[in-house]
């Protein structure tokens, strides 16, 4: 159960380390212009001198909205934004707009095939991502044994620390129900039904525009009754996509 131990160590990290604050970044042209809104169809009504720093509180497309330390806000086009310097003092880059839907992504459905104790197993799943380092998902698999099937459901929270990669691994923490039935040629065989607790790590891959891939290790713990526990492990890969 050491395992057990170690992922409810890893729930604390994302709670420890707290909100996070606004990107700063300094303005380095003569003067940045403040539109009022995300185009150049919005007129410009004030600006931002060399030096100053500003927050950047979102995006849309090639525009920021963004608050200087003087209170103006307005939205400014990515071309003066790339000039400016972080607080390294080293040039800002901002990702390509895909990239950026995939970091604020929120739900993700998806499917998985693999093996589960030794079985085929096919998976369909769906997550919710609450914020840059923890992700809720829901999973139901289907086992096709020689001599039994099984379907298992649960409920997991995933630790992402790298969320904000191209490559992202993640640990796994749930729980769920089992549900075994023997094939009706075995004799006197009778259903199993019991709680399950699961460990797991993973790594989601972006692809392009809205996909995603997906690798996965669980190991299961089903307790079948109070002296009785039974461990499988499973792993799966497969697609999602997110919204």
């Amino acid at each position: 159960m050491n395992a057990f131990r170690l992922a409810c160590l890893l729930l604390l990290i994302p709670l420890m380390m707290g909100a996070a604050a606004y990107q700063r970044v300094q303005v380095q042209d003569p003067y940045m212009d403040l539109h009022t809104g995300p185009g150049r169809g919005f007129p410009a009504v004030q600006v931002i001198e060399r030096g100053e720093w500003v927050e950047i509180l979102k995006r849309k497309t090639d525009w920021f909205k963004i608050r200087s330390g003087q209170g103006k806000e307005g939205w400014a086009h990515r071309s003066q934004m790339e000039k400016t310097l972080t607080e390294a003092g080293v040039e800002k880059n901002f990702r390509d707009v895909l990239m950026d839907d995939y970091l604020s992504r929120r739900l993700e459905i998806g499917f998985a095939a693999g093996r589960f104790d030794g079985d085929p197993s096919l998976t369909v799943r769906t997550s919710y991502r609450f914020n840059n380092f923890i992700i809720g998902e829901f999973n139901l698999s289907q086992v096709s044994g020689v001599f039994s099937s099984s379907r298992i459901a649960d409920i997991n929270v995933q630790i992402a620390p790298y969320s904000d990669n191209r490559f992202s691994p993640y640990f796994n923490l749930g729980f769920g129900h089992f549900r075994n039935e023997p094939k009706a040629t075995l004799v006197n065989a009778v259903d199993t039904s019991a709680t399950t607790a699961v460990v797991g790590v993973g790594l989601r891959v972006y692809l392009t525009r809205r996909f995603i891939v997906r690798a996965d290790f669980k190991d299961y713990v089903v307790m079948i009754d109070a002296d009785r526990n039974e461990e499988f492990q499973q792993w799966m890969t497969g697609f999602s996509f997110f919204f």
